[in-house]
């Protein structure tokens, strides 16, 4: 059974997947992913305040405002033959950032660079681990009163 938070989350992912058409993954896929010989790239696309409450286990920091010159400076160099994945809270800011960096992925020859459909929030509800500096942590931001009715608190 589907509670409130799976709905609205649900409803937010198809807003946003109309209004961004970028690749997306599953979090079964991206569990499967990261268990492999060469797990993917994870980008967390939250502020830093978010990512040190929690984060999905080696996921790197991005700003979320961060342009074209400043992600290519800082990472353009780990992408070749990368598998990577984009995430924030449900996939709003993650998609704005991977459609404006979509052409460093294409030229620093990435596998493949795609948005975490429904971001941490799903990653979280399923059930799925996320960690602080600490180590696991049943934590996770809310981004907002508003967008944090779509976690379900363990």
């Amino acid at each position: 059974m589907f509670g409130i938070s799976d709905r609205l989350l649900d409803a937010a992912i198809v807003v946003i997947e109309r209004a961004h058409r970028v690749d997306n993954l599953g979090s079964d896929e991206l569990a499967v992913m990261l268990g492999g010989a060469l797990a993917p790239l994870v980008f967390d696309v939250r502020s830093v305040e978010e990512y040190e409450m929690s984060c999905i286990a080696t996921a790197v920091q991005v700003d979320p405002d961060s342009g074209l010159d400043v992600f290519e400076a800082s990472y353009g160099s780990l992408l070749e033959g990368r598998d990577l994945v984009f995430y924030c809270s449900v996939g709003q800011r993650s998609s704005e950032l991977l459609e404006r960096v979509g052409s460093v992925c294409l030229n620093a020859g990435a596998k493949s660079w795609r948005n975490l459909r429904g971001g941490i929030f799903r990653w979280y509800n399923e059930g799925r681990p996320v960690v602080d500096g600490a180590g696991l942590t049943d934590n996770i931001h809310g981004h907002d009163p508003i967008w944090g009715m779509m976690v379900e608190r363990r």
